[in-house]
Formats: structure tokens, C-alpha cells, sequence
């Protein structure tokens, strides 16, 4: 068994790195787990535990749909929190709406679908964690920092594979191994 999920991996440009760490520094004391850069992603589907031998399989499947998409371009912006300010969980990045993004998602929830996983039922809302929010004691920081970039445009994004993640959970955090790319086709 693997705690598996694909997702697409991003890259911070040095801008958007720098305010990152800027974000950081703010919120230095605070108690966040930040994403390491090199963890950087977009989940489109977490399967959870799954058996090895339906991960080959779904890889296969997934490997045939990806190969029907086109490479694309999306925007990372704007800077928000789920659950809310007064009780926030996760720190994030925003993605503007793309079309080609939902697209992929869609053909990724259908397959899914079809092999048992049941498909969340509330909307997309694709985005970049920053960092997991144990606790927050000065809110008012986190709130002008979501002010101050909530209508940043961070940076552009292109994608031309999605990946498909074993998530390895250790007491510093989670490791993420790849267990397979699908490169999209840049032929259509």
C-alpha cells in the first residue's frame, strides 16, 4: 500500500520565492508548518491508501488521458487561507480560472471515478499551500498579508506533465517520492 495522489509540480520563480520568504519571516514565531520549495504542487486527485497494483493501473489509464491534452499555461494568484481569518488552516496561493486546468481535473475525476474513488462533491478550488496553520497568535499580520497579495499576480505556470506522488509521512513532515510522470502532447 501507497499514500498516493496526483498532482502537478511548480517551481517558484525568485520573485515569488522572495515573497514567500518574506511571508515566512512575518509570520516567523507562529506555529505553521511550511512547504518546502522542492514540495511545491497542485494536488488534482489524493487517493490516499491504495494497493500498488491499482496504482499501475491507474497509472496506465492516466498516462492515455494526459496524453490527450495539450500543454498549458495558468496564473498563481492571489494569497488566501482556508478555513477563514478567524480560524485559518492553510496558508495559500490562488489560481486565476483556467479552462485547460478544470479540463484536466474533470478527466482526472472521471477515471477516478471509474475505479471506485468516490469524487469530492464540493467545487475546485486549485491552489498552492504555503503552509499547514497549527496555530496563530497574531492574526492581524496573516490578515495584512492576505490583504497586501490577495490580488497579486504571483506567476505564470506552464504545464506539460502531471505526476503521479507517493506521499511518505515522517515526524519532520511528508516526503513526496514520484512514482510516474505523464507528459502531455505537445503535437496536438
Amino acid at each position: 500500500m501507497k499514500r498516493a495522489f496526483i498532482a502537478l509540480k511548480i517551481s517558484l520563480t525568485k520573485e515569488s520565492e522572495k515573497i514567500f520568504i518574506e511571508i515566512k519571516s512575518k509570520l516567523k514565531g507562529e506555529k505553521i508548518n511550511w512547504v518546502d520549495n522542492q514540495n511545491m504542487h497542485i494536488t488534482l486527485f489524493f487517493l490516499g491508501e491504495t494497493e500498488e497494483k491499482q496504482i499501475s493501473e491507474i497509472g496506465r489509464k492516466l498516462q492515455d488521458i494526459v496524453r490527450e491534452i495539450k500543454p498549458f499555461v495558468f496564473i498563481c494568484k492571489g494569497l488566501g487561507v482556508f478555513k477563514n481569518i478567524n480560524d485559518p488552516r492553510v496558508i495559500w496561493i490562488g489560481i486565476k480560472k483556467s479552462d485547460d486546468l478544470n479540463f484536466l481535473k474533470q478527466k482526472v475525476d472521471m477515471l477516478m471515478h471509474n475505479f471506485g474513488f468516490e469524487i469530492e462533491s464540493h467545487n475546485f478550488k486549485p491552489h498552492l499551500t504555503l503552509g499547514r496553520i497549527k496555530h496563530v497568535k497574531n492574526k492581524a499580520i496573516l490578515a495584512e498579508l492576505i490583504e497586501k497579495y490577495s490580488e497579486y499576480t504571483f506567476q505564470d505556470v506552464s504545464v506539460n506533465e502531471g505526476i503521479f506522488y507517493e506521499s511518505i509521512l515522517t515526524s519532520q513532515g511528508a516526503i513526496y517520492k514520484k512514482i510516474q510522470t505523464f507528459k502531455m502532447n505537445a503535437e496536438i
